[in-house]
């Protein structure tokens, strides 16, 4: 069998599988890329770490019959080093070419000649098979913004697997994601193209931030959730909104209870600031500075129609800024966590921010102020003020 495919196609392809390859596995065929010929005009690349599957398809001119159930298998490459010679090769066609079968592959391009051995394509993990109970149809750009106003409060203790995922609730078109690390929570409603089942399931953070790469803003995104699975297809489309490509990625979703969220948003306030998002955030950034050296607290205070951010140190000193804002109710000083207030604001895209208040050791909800505010919110945990 011999393929030939555009360098700058396939070293993208590769790129895009290739985050899926195990880097401590101790199964060697999951350092490899599986390469499969799809009749005489596509290669399809797939890699995994048996958590996560990643597969897309290339043009390519496939120039030999696959006559044999070897070479309808595919064959398997290296991953680290077919990343990297990819990389360095020439914008040119390359020649993959398998003259004696095995698990030698020849990589031709331009005047450069290289002979990889790879492993026999039977050991490759196979792609599992996703009975959908539900299958939800979304806006590229729609899904990318909710993964980004959820994913920075997932947990990364390992410990607490539950809250290293992506709580996504579904019924017919309504959606929600919500994501907590016990001292922050991020909720985002939503609204699918298209949906039909009802339930939830918990979806591996990693799984959704390279949903979050692959899709483009322009894409359909169709997610199929089945038992212990979840299927995203990427399909990429062209100006008359034909599918010209599909990347598909295939995760295990998180097993256990996730925990009730909704007793810890707190269901009134006694005091109201709105503030300009942009400014709250380089001030907080500014004061952060301090405030890494003290557990990154930051003292918020009011004082009229100012709010003054504060952070002391014992061993670099203290900082203090102030913005105006726009209070309603007694004025308060209460402290937060620097790094989770700015991931916050980070997430945020509105212009104008809303921070509900009720008591300096309560927690507090942010909130973006537009057409669509009601679809977000943020809960903090506040530190004792010192």
């Amino acid at each position: 069998m011999q393929a030939i495919t555009a360098r700058k196609d396939l070293y993208e392809a590769v790129q895009t599988v290739g985050r899926a390859v195990s880097g401590r596995s101790t199964l060697p065929i999951l350092s490899h890329i599986l390469v499969t010929p799809q009749g005489g005009s596509n290669l399809k690349l797939t890699a995994t770490d048996l958590e996560m599957w990643v597969e897309c398809s290339l043009t390519a001119r496939i120039q030999a019959s696959l006559g044999d159930m070897e070479e309808a298998g595919g064959f398997t490459v290296p991953s680290r080093y077919f990343t990297e010679i990819l990389g360095a090769l020439p914008e040119a066609d390359v020649i993959l070419d398998r003259p004696d079968g095995g698990n030698k592959t020849q990589l031709r391009c331009g005047r450069s000649d290289y002979s990889l051995l790879g492993l026999p394509a039977e050991e490759f993990p196979a792609l599992p098979d996703v009975e959908p109970t539900a299958t939800i149809t979304m806006n590229g750009a729609v899904l990318k913004a909710m993964i980004k106003q959820v994913a920075f409060a997932v947990s990364t203790d390992e410990t607490r697997v539950i809250l290293t995922g992506v709580l996504f609730i579904f019924n017919g078109q309504q959606i929600k994601m919500v994501a907590t690390d016990t001292h922050r929570l991020a909720v985002r409603g939503g609204i699918a193209s298209s949906g039909e089942g009802q339930g939830q399931a918990v979806l591996p953070a990693r799984a959704m931030n390279e949903i979050s790469r692959l899709a483009g803003d322009e894409d359909e995104v169709v997610i199929a959730l089945a038992q212990g699975q979840a299927r995203f297809e990427v399909n990429k489309k062209n100006s008359n909104g034909d599918t010209v490509a599909t990347t598909t990625l295939i995760t295990r979703l998180i097993e256990g209870q996730f925990p009730n969220y909704e007793r810890v948003i707190p269901a009134g306030h006694e005091r109201k600031l709105t503030l300009e998002t942009a400014e709250f955030q380089k001030a907080v950034k500014r004061v952060a500075i301090v405030a890494r050296e003290n557990a990154n607290r930051i003292v918020l205070e009011t004082e009229g129609a100012q709010l003054a951010m504060s952070a002391e140190s014992g061993t670099i000193g203290s900082a203090r800024d102030e913005i105006e804002v726009a209070r309603e109710g007694d004025d308060i000083q209460i402290a937060f966590n620097a790094k989770y207030l700015g991931d916050v604001l980070a997430a945020i895209e509105t212009e104008g921010v809303v921070l509900e208040l009720t008591e300096p050791l309560r927690p507090g909800i942010l909130r973006p102020i537009g057409d669509n505010a009601a679809d977000y919110l943020c809960v903090l945990m506040p530190m004792q003020v010192i």
